[in-house]
């Protein structure tokens, strides 16, 4: 009876990873202009979020104002974002003293539950990151963008306003609006 409840766990865990997991195209900034409102979508100004950082400190968005924001949230599960973590830092190393500033979010660890101070210790120690990551324990930044796949990326103007929105990762892409923006 365990084996068979073993068996059954691995195959719905599987079934999850596969499904959640997915790379699904969402929004890209077409010119559309600002609303002037706070929100979500591109052309709102990003709401801006606390949250705890690898290092156990207070993170503020606000503390990045004039800065070109690539925002990332990934799980610690989630293939295609741990093949991410390496090509966002060569972007960061690449664009950092033009202004741009990196923030992940890995809201979940290998099982599924809400990321803590010793996953996100591991996830920068494994890549060697040296931009911020940051927890979610509570869910609320990860909520507030409603996605349906990760890795999601978002990337706010020096203006804090939304600028891109996907689902998935565009290197090529994302480079581009970095590049536009800065």
């Amino acid at each position: 009876m365990k084996k068979i409840f073993s068996i059954l766990f691995i195959l719905v865990l599987s079934i999850f990873i596969m499904t959640s997991c997915k790379t699904v195209e969402n929004t890209v900034d077409t010119g559309t202009q600002d609303s002037g409102e706070i929100g979500q979508f591109i052309g709102d100004f990003i709401q801006a979020f606390i949250e705890l950082d690898n290092n156990g400190n207070t993170f503020s968005l606000d503390n990045y104002k004039g800065k070109v924001i690539l925002l990332n949230i990934s799980a610690m599960w989630c293939s295609p974002c741990r093949s991410e973590a390496s090509e966002l830092m060569e972007i960061y190393n690449t664009y950092k003293e033009r202004g741009l500033e990196i923030v992940q979010c890995i809201y979940q660890d290998e099982e599924g539950n809400s990321s803590d101070q010793s996953d996100i210790q591991r996830w920068v120690n494994e890549f060697i990151l040296s931009f911020i990551v940051l927890t979610d324990p509570d869910g609320s930044l990860t909520d507030f963008f409603s996605f349906s796949g990760i890795p999601f990326n978002v990337i706010v103007g020096r203006d804090f306003v939304i600028r891109y929105r996907k689902e998935g990762f565009d290197k090529t892409e994302i480079i581009n609006k970095i590049e536009e923006l800065l």
